[in-house]
């Protein structure tokens, strides 16, 4: 065989390659999302306690931005952000965003956790339910804090594990879904 024709044979070697990859990761986020979609349709189909023992509808939110944040009381970056998401929610609530807190703990620990900083974004007590529901909203690594962006339609357009920062939260909302 010709130097050329092994060139030649590489090249196409690789391209094939390439192109398996990207059709192989181009399937993987398809599943991916489907499995946002669907997660994101049993969210809503979802009735939890909030602090106060009163059952919430989570369809309630439907067909507006919402940002779902999975966190815990004994999360020490999950109660550092908590402030934060009441600032955000306090500045967008007006154009229909909504942010609730899904908490991982009891009901006790979180209605005195909200009464201590003066929160009124919902705070709904979800239990070992949440980590699940967390997990199906592609949380692999099943850690907290969670926070997911699921646009008007219902599609999950933005994920962040760990303490969100306030300014990527707002670029967020700006860039994804307030227009």
């Amino acid at each position: 065989m010709t130097r050329r024709a092994r060139v030649w044979l590489a090249t196409f070697a690789i391209a094939v390659l390439a192109a398996g990859a990207g059709a192989g990761l181009a399937l993987w986020r398809l599943q991916s999302e489907a499995a946002a979609s669907q997660a994101s349709a049993t969210l809503f189909g979802l009735t939890l306690p909030d602090a106060d023992g009163r059952p919430q509808t989570l369809a309630q939110w439907r067909g507006r931005p919402l940002v779902i944040n999975f966190w815990a009381t004994w999360c020490a970056p999950c109660v550092e952000e908590m402030p934060d998401l009441q600032r955000v929610r306090d500045e967008y609530h007006a154009r229909g965003v909504e942010i609730i807190g899904l908490g991982i703990d009891t009901a006790y620990r979180i209605r005195a956790f909200r009464d201590d900083l003066g929160l009124t974004l919902p705070l709904l007590v979800a239990g070992a339910q949440g980590s699940e529901l967390a997990r199906a909203l592609g949380n692999s690594a099943g850690a907290l804090p969670y926070t997911v962006l699921i646009a008007a339609d219902g599609r999950v357009v933005q994920r962040r594990l760990g303490r969100i920062k306030p300014e990527e939260l707002r670029r967020w909302l700006d860039t994804q879904v307030v227009r």
